[in-house]
């Protein structure tokens, strides 16, 4: 059976505003906008003032699409081409290029005025969306928390104010099978829906983070106590599966003291922020270059705090783009203000304290400088792995790691704890071993990639599976090996194998792992070893060809190295991109495409006369939330680092070892936690 939201409201509270000192954006309403000097918005705008790759979805009420103040901060299906009436990219939507109205099942987004439609019915969505993302310092309107980041629109509300928890579940599945970040949920119902908490779970599994309003009290009470009335999307808090999955939003006032009408309470409330006397975008017909028609106010309620806390959290993630889902959220916890002493009737109900925008982005950023990417030195054959600085300043020595035994490294937060794990694979002669180590060098765990009998070596490359926390290990042969990767758990469990060749090939291959196509799923990309030509394949992770080439000669046997990894900064978007090189036997020219086989750079590793080949790593070493390329030349060479950008420029250069030294130098990159 079909359910109705049984409240969409916003508790209209009409006060004077407080006039700011200090006007940074030149926004025309913006001397209306007391909320923002009072979470610090405007001090955070001083280290970050946009976050346009993160994605907010705003399951909502709908989003004036046109409005000038929201218009460039839309985001857009780029998989999709708008009115052509086809299913472009095969996500069940016909046109979905601007997002879906799910009342009215058609691809327009925007609100419809139907008969009968009320002010909230038709301005909520448009309001909130200007709370997280309206085009600051742009001479009109209003700013935004975030003044460019990606709003989602997705309607789920008519225009007289009520909806279906049906059309809501869909929205969520929506939101994050098209990769939102975020979603924006500021809507309550007191009605509990399995169904609704299972999707909500879908999108946490997805590794969205998801906020909700925490209810209003309509009869001018005190608000709800939702340890005794559950406010739902709030209260969707992972109760069945003990997990925090929404952040629950409650209101306060410009004093940090709880809004009157706002809910409360030890369960369901995970932050506070302001909450009354909004003035922002709205939704009107007519000509929408009469700014009267277009902004309004004041508005108030816990829907209007709840996009201020998404907002945030797109600023933390641009702040910060290697943070995890749960990094990111706690960072939002533990930068709060404390506002107990100014609530004492509410101790203890009031979740972490009031959003603090300014101090959230300043920790999201010493998260970023503690991460700080750290290589990973060891020499092919003999002497001892160091960890090392990207100047090549020794930090510490791994005295149980043995690089003579080391084919690939690489490290990443395999059970999503927020520090990365190193882990390690054999060389050909030895057992096909996969070993994982803490950040101080002691051996957590050892399992076998493949047969006992195969010594070969291994190759792997890290990836996100199945949307789980945490990252999976893909390993395939490094020589005379089956056609197959297969994909382990942490915990070393098989979870998947893919064919990659038929039964009778044995060849080496190196692999690489990310999201090339944009699409929020990773690709596995596999580059041929010696003996075969040069080849490099995308595959999916249903063992999908997407598309293969030849970045060298057909004549080159030398075989290739690959990586994948975001060096552009995400100007393609999401996509990673894909480093290759020769592995020897050819002039070292690194080349790096996209997933249509397009060249995007190339340049030399080493001079020209350099034909021994050289270790291939990806990783951020200098905290600019792109990924740089290291290199690495292998035995017969001196042992010299290199470090490159996107672009070919050398940003750190460096011998690992004595100039005499010829053994090769093996490398990775590990983000190292200062705790």
């Amino acid at each position: 059976m079909k359910k109705t939201i049984t409240s969409f409201f916003i508790a209209w509270v009409f006060i004077a505003q407080p006039v700011l000192a200090n006007i940074k954006p030149n926004d025309s309403y913006y001397d209306r906008q007391w909320y923002l000097s009072r979470i610090k918005a405007d001090e955070a705008w001083e280290k970050i003032s946009s976050s346009p790759d993160i994605v907010v979805a705003v399951i909502d009420s709908g989003i004036d699409i046109q409005h000038p103040d929201l218009r460039n901060n839309l985001w857009h299906n780029s998989r999709e081409i708008p009115g052509n009436k086809i299913d472009d990219d095969h996500n069940g939507f016909i046109d979905d290029y601007d997002g879906w109205d799910f009342v009215s099942n058609q691809p327009d987004p925007s609100p419809k005025f139907d008969e009968g439609w009320t002010e909230a019915g038709i301005s909520h969505g448009t309001m909130v969306s200007g709370i997280i993302a309206a085009q600051g310092n742009n001479k009109q309107g209003v700013a935004g928390v975030t003044w460019n980041a990606k709003i989602m629109p997705l309607k789920v509300v008519s225009d007289k104010g009520g909806g279906k928890i049906s059309d809501v579940i869909r929205a969520v599945d929506y939101a994050a099978n098209n990769g939102a970040d975020i979603i924006n949920l500021s809507f309550m119902s007191f009605t509990y829906s399995e169904a609704l908490q299972e999707a909500i779970r879908r999108a946490h599994k997805a590794g969205a983070i998801i906020v909700a309003a925490a209810g209003n009290e309509q009869g001018g009470g005190d608000g709800y106590d939702t340890s005794k009335t559950p406010i739902y999307p709030a209260c969707y808090d992972g109760q069945l599966i003990g997990e925090n999955m929404v952040i629950g939003v409650a209101a306060t006032d410009a004093l940090d003291q709880k809004s009157n009408f706002s809910s409360y309470g030890s369960q369901c409330i995970d932050i506070t922020a302001p909450g009354i006397s909004f003035f922002g975008t709205i939704a009107r017909g007519g000509s929408l270059s009469d700014s009267e028609l277009i902004y309004d106010g004041y508005w108030s309620g816990t829907s209007m705090a709840a996009p201020l806390v998404s907002a945030t959290l797109a600023l933390i993630e641009q702040a910060n783009p290697e943070l995890g889902q749960r990094e990111a959220v706690n960072i939002l916890f533990a930068s709060t203000d404390d506002i107990s002493r100014l609530n004492p009737q509410y101790q203890g109900k009031l979740g972490n304290g009031r959003l603090n925008v300014n101090r959230a982005v300043e920790l999201a950023k010493q998260s970023l400088y503690n991460r700080s990417g750290r290589l990973l030195i060891m020499p092919f054959n003999g002497g001892q792995a160091t960890l090392e600085t990207s100047s090549g300043e020794e930090i510490s020595v791994y005295k149980n790691i043995n690089p003579d035994k080391i084919q690939d490294i690489a490290a990443g937060d395999l059970d999503d704890d927020g520090r990365e794990e190193l882990i390690t694979s054999a060389r050909s002669g030895l057992e096909p071993s996969i070993d994982i180590y803490d950040q101080e060098g002691k051996k957590i765990r050892s399992f076998l990639a493949f047969d006992r009998n195969f010594k070969g070596g291994v190759r792997f490359a890290l990836l996100n599976y199945d949307n789980s926390p945490g990252l999976e290990i893909v390993a395939v042969p490094a020589s005379n090996g089956p056609g197959e990767s297969r994909i382990f758990d942490r915990q070393g469990k098989l979870k998947k194998v893919l064919r990659l060749e038929n039964n009778n090939w044995r060849g080496g291959l190196a692999i690489g792992a990310g999201d090339v196509d944009g699409n929020g799923r990773p690709e596995i990309v596999i580059a041929y070893g010696q003996g075969s030509q040069p080849q490099v394949k995308i595959i999916g992770l249903d063992g999908r060809l997407f598309s293969s080439f030849f970045p060298y000669e057909r004549s080159y046997r030398g075989g290739l190295e690959v990586a994948v990894a975001n060096v552009d900064g995400r100007k393609d978007g999401k996509k990673d991109e894909i480093i290759v090189a020769p592995r020897s036997g050819h002039d070292p020219l690194l080349k790096i495409y996209d997933n249509r086989a397009s060249l995007k750079k190339s340049f030399l590793a080493y001079t020209k006369n350099w034909q021994g080949g050289f270790a291939l790593r990806t990783g951020d070493v200098n905290n600019d939330g792109s990924a740089e390329i290291a290199v690495g030349a292998k035995p017969g060479a001196a042992p010299h680092v290199r470090i490159f950008s996107a672009s070919g420029q050398i940003i750190e250069s460096f011998y690992a070892r004595e100039e005499s030294f010829k053994d090769g130098v093996n490398l990775g990159i590990i983000r190292i936690n200062n705790q």
